[in-house]
């Protein structure tokens, strides 16, 4: 595989990963995403990620929500944080955010407000204009982009998806995650960034103070992938 094929290829896995983690409120998101999975699965990454798929094709829309809901919005429970910030610093709209719009901006990209309520350092958002970057190939700006923040976040956010009690669903995506962004980095001769695992990390001190809740505008915003003008 070349690296036009190969960057083809991220930008369809950064597309995928994009629509569980925005809320919807239709199944018209999901159905196209469901076409991507079918794709993806064909030439899965490893054993781990076959199953995986496996494991996503006994969901239909309803079952997904349901588990969408528990796993990242339900106050019942504790959140899985949804922002890049958060996983840095314990709270939202911190500094990865400015990276991220500074890397738009490279990109001549605009986020159209109107359309697109979540902030820039969203999960969901970040991998959007991942798949954005690569498949207008602006190869060197989603690769700054992974390295100056996927590269930081990504190993906690699988870590708080495969802990969370009501999430299955979301540990198969986890699965597909952890082998995907492995082989990202083995293709960008990048390190997984050192963490101390006996101490906690920002987004754990601040999930330990007070329940964690995502920065949704509301459960009635409509947000589909599709709808994000970057």
């Amino acid at each position: 595989m070349n690296n036009g094929d190969m960057n083809r290829a991220r930008a369809y896995y950064y597309e995928f990963f994009a629509t569980p983690f925005l809320f919807s409120e239709s199944d018209e998101s999901f159905k196209i995403w469901q076409e991507q999975m079918k794709f993806l699965s064909q030439n899965p990454i490893n054993e781990s990620a076959k199953k995986a798929f496996d494991e996503l094709m006994k969901f239909d829309f309803n079952a997904f929500k349901a588990e969408q809901n528990d796993v990242l919005f339900n106050l019942s429970y504790a959140n899985v944080p949804l922002t890049a910030s958060f996983y840095e610093e314990g709270r939202d709209d911190g500094v990865a955010r400015i990276r991220v719009i500074d890397i738009l901006k490279k990109a001549g990209y605009v986020r159209n407000f109107d359309e697109c309520k979540v902030s820039e350092d969203y999960v969901g958002f970040i991998f959007s204009a991942m798949a954005r970057l690569l498949g207008d190939e602006k190869v060197e700006l989603a690769n700054e982009l992974f390295k100056s923040v996927i590269n930081g976040f990504v190993d906690e956010l699988c870590e708080m998806l495969d802990e969370h009690s009501r999430a299955k669903f979301y540990l198969a995506i986890k699965d597909i995650m952890s082998g995907f962004f492995e082989l990202e980095r083995a293709f960008l001769a990048l390190s997984a960034p050192f963490r101390d695992k006996s101490e906690l990390s920002p987004a754990r001190i601040a999930l330990n103070k007070k329940p964690y809740q995502s920065k949704m505008p509301t459960m009635k915003s409509k947000i589909n992938m599709d709808e994000i003008t970057l």
